[in-house]
């Protein structure tokens, strides 16, 4: 099944930019007054994660992403987001909320999530894959215990 969606997520090597270096590409003040840069309201756990991270790319990043039922990763160029809620977004599948995709998530470095800049909610995972995440609540399928950070985990 392809869930990937379309278009593709910015990612390295392109015209796209890792979080860390957000300000530095958009204007300094853009992760204090994002609305200045035609960005408009912003989620809160987006803008923070987005200001503890500015900087330090090797700071770590909960990024998440709701996906069909049971299929549990998050690949380099999948589009992901830094908000939960934002996230419950895209898994809402109808009215029914029994009917939603789980939404997954991991802690990453900075340097493996891309902004093309265009907004601030969907970046670019380019990081490596991240098998057996679980869901995590927040939409359909129900809440299992664990953070899924396997990132870490590949490193070793």
């Amino acid at each position: 099944m392809d869930y990937s969606g379309s278009p593709r997520a910015p990612g390295g090597g392109g015209r796209a930019f890792p979080i860390h270096a957000l300000s530095a590409a958009l204007g300094e003040d853009v992760l204090d007054h994002p609305e200045e840069h035609g960005f408009g309201e912003c989620d809160a756990e987006t803008m923070e994660q987005l200001r503890r991270v500015r900087g330090a790319p090797g700071a770590k990043v909960r990024i998440y992403r709701a996906l069909p039922p049971r299929v549990g990763q998050i690949n380099r160029g999948d589009w992901v987001t830094l908000s939960k809620d934002y996230a419950g977004q895209y898994a809402m599948r109808d009215d029914v909320a029994a009917n939603d995709w789980p939404i997954v998530q991991a802690e990453v470095p900075a340097c493996t999530v891309f902004s093309d800049g265009r907004d601030l909610d969907g970046y670019g995972y380019d990081g490596p894959s991240l098998a057996g995440l679980r869901d995590q609540g927040g939409a359909g399928g129900g809440a299992a215990a664990g953070a899924g950070t396997p990132w870490e985990e590949d490193q070793e």
